[in-house]
């Protein structure tokens, strides 16, 4: 009842275009490590200076934990990098559940072994998707620059077996792809999608989503991307229900702002729920409400607000939403 009530406020706060919101952040991405292990054409890690390329200290984000324990987030221990990289994951998913914490990582399953499995499973991970781009190992590999179709396939089948073996109901297992491969027309693709997902059946995988790739706020150039005018933009959900701290406590709006354009604090020393109704996110807000953003970068050049919309909810999100939160 409680998280319902939260996100009835949220929903309301975002149809008023509220500038100071009644509530504290809803979900928090906590960047574990900036490393990673591959290079992927549809991200922007690449471009990331190499002394940027660092791991969390647990000092900081036992603190971090502390803090916002009193309000209960859903956590996302994962933003730029490879989560499963952070030497300690396990160990900071079991102190986020010890503090009554949900929490989620999204990896790409490269350094996925059954020691690192077992130790996320008994710390307790309630959610964790494996990003998978492409149905085929030509696709896959070209998306994901540094891995090998079949290892990674393998890492993620093994992670279940190991789930099944433990009798654990969580975390929830997601594959999550993202369709893109500009050299095969739709109906190659369709015949590839049937006879990969096929190798899923009875393996205990939870959930699939398949989604269309984004833009990270302009960074990356897609093919075939929506060019809509300015005018067509919807108004962000981003403000209204995160914030995203980065490995070394700076903190930021979204996850689209790759490279803290937007520098809202740092949570070594700020209060989060104060950040949350800071004069710089309310002004944000208001730039939203009154549709004059086009000094406002990154968001001029997202794409994610030129997604079609169902009562300002994102279609790619509304059933998800639906179903996953409101259910819980």
């Amino acid at each position: 009842m409680n998280n319902i009530l939260k996100l009835l406020k949220l929903y309301f706060c975002l149809l008023k275009g509220s500038e100071k919101v009644p509530y504290s952040p809803l979900k928090i991405w906590i960047e574990t490590t900036a490393r990673c292990n591959l290079s992927c054409r549809l991200c922007a890690n690449k471009d990331i200076a190499p002394e940027e390329k660092q791991d969390m200290d647990m000092g900081l984000f036992k603190k971090i934990i502390d803090e916002i324990r009193q309000y209960g987030p859903r956590v996302n221990l994962f933003h730029r990098g490879e989560p499963l990289l952070h030497p300690q994951i396990a160990e900071m998913v079991k102190y986020c559940r010890e503090n009554h914490l949900k929490t989620s990582i999204h990896t790409n399953a490269v350094a996925l072994s059954k020691e690192l499995s077992e130790g996320l499973i008994r710390a307790s991970l309630d959610n964790i998707s494996f990003s998978f781009d492409g149905y085929s190992k030509n696709t896959y590999e070209k998306n994901r620059v540094g891995a090998v179709y079949e290892n990674t396939l393998e890492n993620i089948k093994d992670f279940l077996k190991v789930k099944e073996e433990m009798g654990s109901r969580k975390p929830l297992s997601a594959l999550q792809i993202m369709e893109f491969d500009e050299d095969k027309t739709r109906s190659e693709m369709l015949k590839q999608k049937a006879a990969f997902l096929s190798q899923f059946k009875n393996t205990g995988l939870n959930k699939i989503t398949i989604r269309k790739p984004h833009n990270w706020g302009g960074l990356i150039d897609l093919k075939n991307s929506s060019k809509k005018k300015l005018a067509g933009y919807a108004s962000c959900t981003f403000p209204y229900y995160s914030l995203v701290i980065f490995f070394d406590g700076k903190i930021t709006i979204c996850p689209q702002d790759f490279f803290g354009i937007f520098n809202l604090g740092d949570a070594s020393k700020d209060n989060l729920n104060e950040i949350f109704n800071c004069q710089y996110l309310q002004a944000i807000r208001r730039k939203f409400k009154n549709k004059d953003i086009e000094d406002l970068n990154p968001c001029v050049n997202c794409d994610r607000i030129r997604r079609k919309t169902i009562a300002k909810i994102p279609m790619e999100y509304f059933s998800a939403f639906i179903k996953d939160t409101l259910k819980k």
